[in-house]
C-alpha cells in the first residue's frame, strides 16, 4: 500500500510540474513587430490609427466627446488598431472630433486642432477608424516644411486616403506657387503633387475611379525626379526642374498651411507616415504592402 501511495503522489506530483511548465513564457524576449520597428530612420512622423511601431506606447488618438466638450486619448486594442469599442462605450450616442493624432516616430510631431470648430470629425468605424475634413477643419504638426523634408525639396509621403472631388489642398504648405502640397482630388478629379515650386510636369493623373474609394497612396519626390504610386502602381513620374519649396510654413493636413488655406480638404484620412528623404524601392514597397494588406485594400 505505502509503494501505491508513494506512486500516485509521484504521479500528482509531475502533472502539477507540467502544468506549471505549459503556462510559462518560453520566449519573454519576443516582441509584436510592426511596419516601422526597422524604418524610423529619416522619418519626420508617422501618424495612423493602427501602432505601427512596437517601442510606442503612448495614445493613438485624442478625441473631445461633442456632448460635453470632455477629452479623452485612447490606445489600440488586441487588433492593433485604434479600441473602437472603448470609443464608442465612452462616447455614447454623442459625435466624436479629433484633438490630437499622436506621432509614433517618437519625434512628437504630433498632429493637432485646439480650436474645436476646426476639428475634424471622428468616426470610429470597427474596420477602418478615421476622420473627414468639412471644408473648415484641419490638422496642424508644429514643424517647418523645411525640415519636414531635405529643406523643401527631397521628401516621401505613404498615406491611407479616399479621394474626393473639390478644389481643395489635402495636406503640406502652400503660399501661391510656392508649395509641397497635394490636391486628392482637384475639381477636374486629378491627383496633383507639387514637392517644390508650381507648376512641374509631370505632376498629375486621373483619378475620378477612386473618388469616395479608400486607396493607398505613395509621393515621393528625388534629387532630380517626381513620382506618385497608388497600390504600388507608378502613376507618374518625371524630371522635377521648378525648383524646391522655400516658404518656412508649419506642416497641415487636410489643407496646406499657407495663404491659400481656405481651400481646406473632405477627404478621409486613416494613416500618413512622412520622411525627410526619398526613401528606397525596397522599404516603400514594404510600407505600401503593409499599408494595402493592414486595412484591406
Amino acid at each position: 500500500m505505502k509503494r501505491l501511495l508513494i506512486f500516485f503522489w509521484g504521479l500528482l506530483a509531475s502533472v502539477q510540474c507540467y502544468s506549471q511548465i505549459a503556462q510559462h513564457n518560453h520566449f519573454p524576449t519576443i516582441k509584436p513587430s510592426h511596419i516601422l520597428d526597422e524604418k524610423l530612420e529619416n522619418i519626420s512622423f508617422a501618424l495612423s490609427m493602427r501602432v505601427v511601431e512596437s517601442n510606442y506606447d503612448g495614445p493613438l488618438v485624442r478625441l473631445r466627446r461633442a456632448s460635453d466638450n470632455v477629452e479623452m486619448d485612447f490606445k489600440w486594442g488586441d487588433n492593433d488598431i485604434v479600441d473602437v469599442a472603448a470609443i464608442n462605450t465612452w462616447r455614447g450616442a454623442s459625435n466624436v472630433h479629433l484633438v490630437t493624432w499622436y506621432d509614433q516616430s517618437g519625434l512628437n510631431r504630433n498632429a493637432v486642432q485646439t480650436d474645436a470648430n476646426r476639428q475634424p470629425q471622428f468616426f470610429p468605424d470597427a474596420a477602418h477608424p478615421y476622420f473627414q475634413g468639412n471644408g473648415t477643419t484641419r490638422l496642424d504638426i508644429n514643424t517647418s516644411i523645411q525640415v519636414l523634408t531635405n529643406a523643401g525639396a527631397n521628401g516621401s509621403v505613404l498615406g491611407i486616403f479616399t479621394a474626393t472631388k473639390r478644389n481643395q489642398h489635402s495636406f503640406g504648405v502652400l503660399r501661391g506657387r510656392n508649395r509641397w502640397s497635394t490636391h486628392i482630388n482637384w475639381g477636374d478629379n486629378n491627383m496633383y503633387f507639387d514637392p517644390g515650386i508650381c507648376c512641374n510636369s509631370p505632376r498629375s493623373f486621373d483619378n475620378t475611379a477612386n473618388v469616395n474609394k479608400w486607396n493607398q497612396y505613395t509621393f515621393i519626390r528625388t534629387n532630380t525626379t517626381v513620382f506618385a504610386r497608388q497600390k504600388s502602381v507608378l502613376k507618374f513620374t518625371g524630371n522635377h526642374t521648378t525648383g524646391r519649396c522655400t516658404i518656412n510654413n508649419n506642416f497641415g493636413i487636410l489643407y496646406a498651411n499657407g495663404t491659400n488655406s481656405s481651400a481646406h480638404s473632405t477627404i478621409k484620412i486613416s494613416e500618413m507616415i512622412m520622411y525627410n528623404t526619398d526613401i528606397s524601392a525596397t522599404n516603400y514597397s514594404e510600407i505600401e504592402e503593409n499599408q494595402i494588406k493592414f486595412w484591406d485594400l
